[in-house]
């Protein structure tokens, strides 16, 4: 054959980059050759082993010299040009190829004569012409002392992958046209819930585009008190039950709710776990609404849009069920309104129908979503209320507050047709955990606590249960107590004694006290938790603050106890309302004290609450005002290193759980040395409190805590006995010995 017109381009073997060997993956075989002499190279060649073994692989496989005639062809390129292994051997590369397809090569026999390896796809026609073979084509460089002598040609048949992938693509593309022109919302989802693929109306639906909808997760479009009922769904499905419908509501590109139906199917790999969702959804907003329509004909009151009785039953029956579930207690509150048949028959019917719809407003008013109100008929109505928690004494307060605020809601005046009509309303509670008692035994039970109310002079609310009801007496009773407790100063606070490393007093904490006329001392822990849910707390709280205020201003005259820092509580009541800094200022105002003789007080769940809300405050306390601010009960909650470095503090107090077995107990040791150095870490000033024993005050100066507060030092003093102590301290060696 004749040389092509356009000559090879050979490469100078100063040129060749020998390390391109190192890099190359041949078989083993090839890899001898390339490594041997040219005379070994020969007798490699034309071993009939080596020729044998070629000869069976698909691909064909071959050797150039340098000077590109062929060295060795196997079998195979017989098969794909139709020529004799005889008649390729010897021969230039362009008399196999042929021009054209030389033409198209030459760029990588170039770039193999230089030293380098090539991979190319090319389509070869076969000897016979009735089709061409996609091969995908290998020519690896024959480097030999650092010098080019050849390149092997490795040729392998693709033509079955290339088919697959257009198989594959034209697969795709109609499952995309056929996904695309459907009404439906269709995707497709990773096991973790991210979306790789959502057809246009998924996008136009939500209003989102393919590129910011695909690895997204589902959770964002879906209404959020439905997120965890379809996780629950979801969570069912398996390779026995691989579909799973779902009905739920989703927030559409407008803002609006809608009801869709979504058909969920899952794929499984070969070990049953879920790798894909399949989800087909139609827009049911329609359908749902006649069933609305339909379900308010059947259980809704007509007059006052409240539950029927009927659904009352059934929603008693599924609350029974979920309370053996989770044993949590629920409440059956049934009332009846006072003198109603007065009313209503010198008032007139219309008005008393407009009477109990402003009833059924304000009961609606006072109870919680889960809640349920219904209407029994005439003027008797229902609440079902449920999840008030696992321990009967707090369900019992909880059932009876959210009684007494119906009671009071009820007991305002009502304007009807421009006359104030008065009524009020009796109320019986039935308290139930579980199914040990029948739907019908608990409306019994609530009816006839309901006419104990009655009974009992109207207008109150009745427990069932004696026990249960006399514990909300005591504690109503208890509430009582403490509005007339502030109003006749029943309140004072005692003062425990701080010191520093040298027994040296610094401040005080003061601890509010009730001395109740006929109770005696009633313990903080006992009123404080009913202070707080009645939001008697706040008011406490302004005594609190004001009576330490005015303490401070009496000790400033006297000379031992003028530098005194006196520590107050701050409730989470009272630190969240929005005039708290000027609350603090006033006081401080009113008795003209310094401020940096008033330390501030605040527990960690109520400093990490609203982090901005704290800080914001924190900083005007502590730079604007000039108060010292404290971190209570240290190590108790979820302290968080961010947010103690964001925290405008002065003080850290450690928690007295740990220094009481700090001397005994590893962990509260490792705890207490933790706290101390992480305060150092942050310029804060550490004191401990509940310090008891020499052991444990020993224990914590070895480890450079410098302030203490404790028994060791005084207990919580009246001010006459505290001001006793701090007159003789400092005649007496040991304090201790003064109280």
């Amino acid at each position: 054959m004749k040389s092509p017109s356009i000559p090879p381009v050979f490469a100078n073997s100063e040129d060749v980059k020998a390390s391109v060997t190192d890099n190359l993956i041949l078989p083993e075989e090839l890899s001898k050759l390339s490594k041997a002499s040219d005379q070994i190279a020969d007798s490699m060649l034309s071993s009939s082993v080596i020729q044998t073994v070629l000869d069976y692989l698909p691909s064909m496989v071959g050797y150039w010299d340098k000077d590109l005639k062929n060295r060795f062809v196997n079998k195979a390129y017989e098969l794909w040009f139709g020529v004799d292994i005889s008649q390729i051997v010897g021969k230039y590369i362009w008399e196999l190829l042929g021009e054209d397809l030389y033409r198209l090569n030459l760029p990588y026999i170039e770039g193999a004569l230089r030293g380098e390896f090539q991979e190319f796809e090319r389509i070869i026609p076969n000897a016979d012409s009735s089709r061409s073979r996609h091969s995908l084509a290998h020519y690896i460089p024959d480097i030999r002392d650092g010098e080019v002598h050849g390149f092997f040609v490795l040729v392998t048949d693709i033509s079955a992958i290339k088919e697959a992938e257009a198989v594959l693509r034209q697969s795709e593309e109609r499952f995309r046209s056929v996904v695309q022109d459907q009404t439906e919302v269709i995707s497709r989802l990773r096991a973790d819930g991210t979306y790789i693929f959502v057809n246009d109306v998924y996008c136009r639906f939500f209003g989102k585009t393919e590129e910011e909808m695909i690895g997204s997760t589902w959770t964002p479009v879906v209404y959020p008190e439905d997120v965890q009922r379809v996780m629950d769904e979801l969570s069912t499905m398996s390779q026995a039950n691989p579909v799973v419908m779902i009905e739920n509501r989703v927030l559409s590109a407008s803002g609006q709710v809608h009801w869709m139906q979504f058909s969920n199917r899952g794929i499984f790999d070969e070990h049953g776990q879920l790798t894909e969702i399949q989800s087909v959804g139609r827009d049911i907003s329609d359908r749902k609404r006649a069933e609305e329509e339909i379900q308010n004909l059947v259980y809704k009151d007509a007059l006052t849009g409240l539950f029927n009785r009927r659904h009352l039953l059934d929603r008693l029956h599924i609350a029974l069920a979920a309370s053996a579930r989770s044993m949590q207690y629920g409440a059956l509150l049934f009332l009846d309104l006072d003198k109603f048949k007065v009313i209503n028959d010198t008032q007139g019917h219309s008005d008393g129908d407009l009477l109990l719809i402003e009833v059924a407003k304000r009961i609606n008013a006072c109870v919680r979503e889960v809640d349920t109100v219904a209407r029994q008929g005439g003027d008797e109505f229902v609440v079902l209320v449920e999840r008030l928690g696992a321990n009967l004494e707090d369900a019992s307060r909880m059932a009876a507050k959210i009684a007494e605020n119906i009671r009071a809601a009820l007991a305002e005046p009502y304007q009807i047709n421009q006359l104030n009509i008065h009524s009020s309303s009796s109320i019986g509670v039935s308290v139930f955990c579980g199914q040990d008692k029948s739907v019908e035994e608990l409306i019994k039970r609530a009816d006839m606590a309901m006419y104990q109310a009655k009974d009992g002079g109207r207008n109150r609310v009745r427990f069932f249960d004696p026990q249960m009801q006399k514990l909300v007496e005591v504690r109503a009773l208890l509430e009582s107590d403490l509005h007339h407790a502030l109003e006749t100063e029943q309140f004072e606070l005692h003062y425990q004694l701080q010191v520093d490393h040298e027994n040296q007093p610094i401040g005080a904490e003061a601890l509010i006290r009730w001395i109740h006329p006929q109770r005696g001392m009633v313990s903080p822990a006992h009123f404080i938790p009913v202070a707080e849910e009645s939001g008697l707390i706040l008011n406490i709280g302004d005594w609190v603050l004001d009576e330490a205020c005015r303490q401070i201003a009496v000790w400033s005259s006297h000379e031992k106890m003028g530098n005194l820092v006196l520590a107050v509580n701050i409730s989470a009541q009272q630190f969240k309302q929005a005039n708290f800094v000027e609350q603090v200022v006033s006081a401080i105002r009113k008795h003209g004290i310094d401020p940096s003789r008033l330390k501030l007080e605040l527990t960690e769940s109520v400093a990490l609450d609203d982090i901005a809300d704290v800080i914001a405050k924190k900083n005007l306390l502590r730079q604007e005002v000039g108060v010292t601010l404290s971190l209570d009960d240290f190590g108790t909650g979820f302290s968080s290193l961010s947010y103690l470095k964001r925290l405008p503090l002065d003080q850290i107090k450690i928690d007295q759980s740990f220094v009481r077995d700090i001397t005994t107990d590893k962990s509260d040791a490792v705890m207490v040395k933790t706290i101390i150095d992480m305060a150092q870490n942050f310029s804060l000033n550490v004191i401990a409190e509940g310090v008891e024993t020499e052991a444990q005050l020993a224990f914590l100066k070895q480890h450079d805590c410098m302030a203490y507060q404790g028994y060791l030092f005084s207990k919580p003093l009246p001010i006459e006995q505290f001001d006793a102590l701090m007159k003789h301290y400092g005649s007496v060696v040991d304090i201790t010995k003064l109280v």
